[in-house]
């Protein structure tokens, strides 16, 4: 039986719902269910629980080399719990092109259990790319620079906003020395950090787990390098994975090119990773990215868009694509077009800041800890040719 006929099977059985859930239910699963692939051909299952006004409903998944099943009732037992309230699951759906699952409006109001390797699979299928983001990639893609022949990392120093720009518009990577900033890289420690905002939250990790700045440095302080096969991204790494910078950090630690309108909200990335796991996996973004860092070293590996077809992109996807091919462990059984592609490699040190153009694929690898960086992006990607409205 192939795929298609497993995903009719699937929406087929979503069908016999309570009525008064059908709509939200029915959406929620089909969402899912374009979302959904399994190019490693896993296996697993998740009963997800939604509670609306004090009753609960189930949505039993199960995925393994066959395809991806849903159904009202658990047949059998289940690897992973996710309960949220179905306001939640209705709000991911709606913004589905922009939900953030770090967001603390989101993750804060989720308890996850078991094996949340599934829960993340599941994840990765609920998203879903605009018709902008689309466009960006595809232009990246098809319209080959000249930057794309790069064989190294171009380096500006103290370069000014138009310089800046115009190196975006060449769609080639760069990194920034000698940047002007309110506060020296070098004065910044993880000590300096709890005693200016160790009251401030930091992240919120689910619906009973939240962090502020001085108690995720003493766990970082007393946690031992951890062992790269305990480690599940998003969930148990001692790192901070992006979540949105706090708005009383903003101003020590965004350089002083442009005005914060410019940019998205600022991201976090702060903690340790042990050098052979991603601090963040292969992905390309559909702005023009600044990765300014503060403390410690990090290796930024890069494939040029042109190269995508041997990149595995998801075909579900947000405010970033994903890739299925992991660099560092590749899989060449399941993605043999991977030793087809040619990377570039940067060594990113204090006070530099790396600058990828939209559609340039990455992953970035800790080589010190700890490690502190913040990202942020251009609300417009630069040099896109006919942009499509939103």
């Amino acid at each position: 039986m192939n795929m298609h006929k497993e995903a009719c099977l699937a929406e087929e059985r979503v069908v016999n719902v309570n009525p008064v859930m059908q709509p939200k239910l029915r959406e929620f699963a089909q969402t899912l269910i374009d979302g959904f692939e399994n190019p490693e051909q896993l296996s697993g299952s998740c009963k997800f629980e939604f509670e609306d006004e004090g009753n609960t409903h189930t949505l039993f998944v199960q995925f393994n080399s066959s395809g991806l099943f849903l159904s009202e009732e658990v047949e059998g037992g289940y690897e992973a719990q996710v309960n949220m309230p179905l306001s939640v699951a209705e709000r991911i759906v709606e913004d589905v092109e922009a939900v953030d699952y770090r967001d603390p409006d989101i993750i804060g109001h989720m308890d996850m259990t078991g094996n949340l390797n599934i829960v993340n699979h599941i994840a990765k299928a609920l998203v879903k790319p605009s018709a902008m983001t689309q466009h960006t990639f595809q232009d990246a893609t098809e319209n080959y620079r000249e930057a794309y022949a790069a064989d190294g990392i171009l380096y500006l120093d103290r370069p000014s906003e138009m310089e800046i720009l115009e190196a975006i518009e060449k769609k080639q990577p760069f990194v920034i020395r000698n940047a002007p900033v309110d506060v020296p890289h070098s004065e910044w420690s993880l000590t300096k950090l709890k005693e200016k905002y160790g009251d401030v939250l930091l992240r919120v990790k689910s619906a009973t787990q939240q962090e502020t700045v001085a108690e995720f440095v003493d766990q970082l302080l007393s946690n031992d390098q951890q062992d790269a096969a305990e480690i599940i991204e998003g969930h148990t790494k001692v790192y901070t994975e992006g979540c949105s910078l706090p708005w009383q950090m903003i101003e020590d630690f965004l350089p002083q090119y442009f005005t914060t309108h410019d940019y998205t909200p600022p991201q976090i990335w702060l903690g340790s990773v042990p050098v052979n796991v991603p601090a963040s996996s292969l992905h390309r973004d559909p702005l023009d990215g600044f990765l300014y860092q503060i403390m410690g070293r990090k290796k930024v590996i890069l494939y040029s868009p042109d190269q995508a077809a041997s990149l595995y992109p998801m075909k579900a996807y947000n405010n970033y694509q994903p890739c299925w091919v992991k660099p560092e462990v590749p899989n060449y059984e399941h993605f043999p077009m991977f030793k087809q592609a040619k990377r570039l490699e940067a060594i990113l040190h204090p006070g530099e800041i790396l600058v990828q153009p939209a559609g340039w694929f990455h992953a970035v690898y800790c080589l010190d800890s700890p490690t502190f960086s913040v990202s942020y992006f251009l609300n417009f990607p630069v040099g896109v040719h006919n942009q499509a409205a939103n």
